[in-house]
């Protein structure tokens, strides 16, 4: 049996839009989030004092456009996948997903992150050359012996010994460092950690400087469109590729309400995720539910439009058209889950979507909170899965009583530390 949320409370059909962030902006914020970003790797890092914030002033130097930001490559060169993954912005998931796909076409994997709609090609070229400049003898703020040098554990003429050194005796650097007593076996080990920490913080701050510049900045609409934007969602790419901080701020407030109440949190589900955030953009992008159907009757919320590879549907009060949406996970995740699907939702008139007011407005209807809490009609339904979709001013969930085969979301995205 469907669920059908009704429109009982404004919070419910807001009709506002989320005015479009500027291109020139989210440039501005570049230089701040790499700082960020380096600040974050040195924090976490236990070897490193007052002084070696000279690090990430030299890092930002050479990431001040995209030309210098590929030669500061370091380390042993590595596959192009495995650097994306190292950046935070694609999933191992989502690198199995683009290998097996590239075994079926035979193209290179660049060109199938791009088809795939995980890379665009400006972003693709940079981590290429950030690639081809990795086991090069290149001058880098990242070269091991350069940081050893900047944190203060051996001094440029140690460096430059065991350079000259290396020459003839083929070891690696820290090797020589260690045999000549520069610096002990534990301060190179710190030192390999923490140009791999850097790398991974430099190649995050690299992908957004080439995003800037290929005006993949701003709203989603301006730039990609509605349903490249959807195809970002299916492939789980770019922002999609886990929970935003809102997505996962609902998820967590909802299965704590659920606790408070008794019940057991519920697993989320990367297929219903999709199934709700690919719904939150459609009712954004083309208001299927300001629409009426063939008697008159208004949409609600739970209609979709007829501008995707889906069935349209005008959900009206009399339920006339339920079975249509149940059957979406199906459709939109190509029956990888097979289960019927149960939506609540919300919109606001407020330029984004608060968490906590969303949950609040579920709570005070009874319909949505019948189905959070599994009461009346839904008692003893045993909810296994649950998606999280937000997007601009609208906020989807969609439940399921089977489990899903395609696994949990990824909750956050954080920095490799190995």
């Amino acid at each position: 049996m469907g669920f059908a949320a009704r429109k009982s409370d404004d919070d419910f059909n807001g009709g506002g839009t989320y005015p479009a962030h500027r291109t020139s902006g989210f440039a501005r914020n570049v230089q701040r989030t790499t700082k960020n970003l380096l600040g974050q790797v040195l924090s976490r890092i236990g070897i490193l004092k007052s002084p070696d914030i000279t690090v990430p002033s030299t890092l930002q130097a050479k990431l001040a456009n995209i030309t210098d930001a590929g030669e500061i490559a370091a380390g042993e060169r590595q596959m192009l996948g495995d650097l994306l993954l190292q950046s935070g912005y694609i999933t191992q998931d989502q690198l199995d997903f683009a290998l097996a796909e590239q075994k079926c076409s035979g193209e290179k994997i660049g060109d199938v992150f791009v088809r795939l709609g995980m890379l665009t090609e400006l972003p693709l070229q940079s981590i290429l050359s950030f690639q081809s400049n990795q086991g090069k003898a290149t001058a880098s703020p990242l070269r091991l012996g350069d940081l050893l040098v900047e944190t203060g554990q051996i001094t440029r003429a140690n460096l430059e010994y065991a350079l000259h050194k290396q020459k003839t005796s083929h070891k690696k650097l820290g090797e020589i460092l260690i045999d000549e007593g520069y610096v002990s076996a534990s301060g190179v080990a710190h030192g390999i950690k923490l140009q791999k920490m850097l790398v991974t913080a430099s190649l995050a701050a690299i992908i957004s400087l080439s995003s800037v510049e290929s005006g993949e900045a701003g709203t989603a609409e301006t730039d990609t469109g509605p349903k490249n934007m959807i195809q970002s969602v299916l492939h789980e790419s770019r922002q999609f590729s886990r929970f935003s901080q809102k997505e996962l701020e609902l998820w967590d407030l909802i299965n704590e309400y659920r606790q408070e109440n008794g019940l057991p949190a519920i697993e989320s589900s990367r297929s219903l995720t999709k199934v709700a955030r690919v719904h939150a953009i459609d009712l954004y992008s083309n208001a299927p539910a300001e629409g009426r159907d063939d008697r008159g009757l208004g949409c609600s919320l739970h209609s979709w439009s007829d501008k995707g590879n889906w069935r349209q549907v005008c959900y009206t009060k009399d339920n006339k058209y339920a079975e249509y949406m149940w059957d979406k996970p199906r459709e939109i995740t190509n029956f990888t889950y097979t289960g019927d699907g149960y939506e609540n939702a919300y919109s606001t008139s407020e330029k984004e979507i608060n968490p906590k007011r969303v949950l609040e407005a579920w709570k005070k209807s009874p319909s949505h909170n019948a189905i959070l809490l599994e009461k009346g009609q839904w008692a003893g339904s045993k909810l296994a899965a649950l998606g999280v979709g937000v997007y601009k001013n609208y906020a989807i969930i969609w439940l399921g009583t089977e489990s899903d085969p395609a696994g949990p979301v990824q909750a956050t995205m954080s920095l490799a530390s190995n």
